[in-house]
């Protein structure tokens, strides 16, 4: 797949993003939102890494 360069950056800033809440609601103790967002996390993390598996063509 040959991906625009925003939508990389898109799925890396919400890969960040998701990991950055997932370790706050953990150290809050909110663990279903932690889970949630753990979730989101390797979703996202998984379309990006289906966005450059192939790298550009």
């Amino acid at each position: 797949m040959n991906a625009p360069a925003w939508r990389i950056w898109l799925v890396t800033a919400l890969v960040c993003g998701w990991g950055i809440l997932t370790i706050r609601f953990a150290q809050t103790g909110t663990w279903p939102m932690a889970i949630l967002c753990a979730l989101l996390m390797v979703a996202n993390g998984i379309t990006l890494w289906r966005l450059t598996k192939y790298g550009k063509k």
